[in-house]
């Protein structure tokens, strides 16, 4: 299980580290540049994707850019005296990369959230898609380790029915099987059987 991911997409870099207890965060993307630490038990077991667009301005910035260019080679070529068909060649010479360049911008990525206490997404591409996914199941077996260490256990000092209660949890959250979960439920009951004075 890797338990590190960095992720580097144009001028976005995201990176993140699932630690015993915790899910280190640093984003550094258009819309955020934050650091911080997401506890386990705060991450949900609910995603959605999302289609994230570049920035409007960004590209009515490139084609003023192109614009301004064009008409400056444009006015340079008219008072040369260059040839008749000079100027046609480079209009199409200049606005085939400038379309290339508009349409990679304009397509965006997609972003996948997972539902948490801080912000948590995943810039998700088609070369990243596959590793996005396994850490993400990473921080979800992570998570029921998590659940299993500190609730999986007969604690003497808690009443009988909160852990009972924490075991059904971890059973109908899937943290724990059928089987397990029989057995925990024995333990506990013996424990308390045994003890009639807790």
């Amino acid at each position: 299980m890797n338990n590190k991911l960095e992720i580097k997409f144009k001028y976005s870099k995201q990176s993140f580290e699932i630690l015993d207890e915790v899910l280190f965060v640093n984003l550094n993307t258009a819309k955020h540049k934050l650091s911080y630490n997401i506890p386990l038990e705060d991450i949900k077991k609910s995603k959605y994707t999302q289609k994230n667009r570049d920035d409007k301005f960004a590209i009515g910035l490139y084609l003023s850019i192109f614009l301004n260019v064009l008409l400056a080679l444009s006015l340079i070529i008219v008072t040369n005296n260059a040839p008749p068909l000079s100027l046609p060649v480079l209009y199409l010479c200049l606005i085939t990369p400038f379309v290339i360049m508009i349409k990679n911008i304009s397509e965006g990525h997609d972003e996948v959230h997972l539902e948490a206490t801080k912000h948590l997404y995943f810039i998700y591409t088609k070369k990243n898609a596959l590793e996005v996914d396994h850490f993400i199941e990473a921080i979800y077996q992570k998570q029921t380790q998590f659940y299993r260490k500190k609730y999986f256990l007969v604690d003497p000092v808690l009443p009988y029915n909160i852990q009972y209660e924490r075991y059904i949890w971890l059973y109908t959250n899937d943290y724990i099987n059928d089987n397990e979960y029989e057995i925990i439920k024995d333990d506990l009951d013996k424990y308390f059987n045994f003890n009639p004075n807790i």
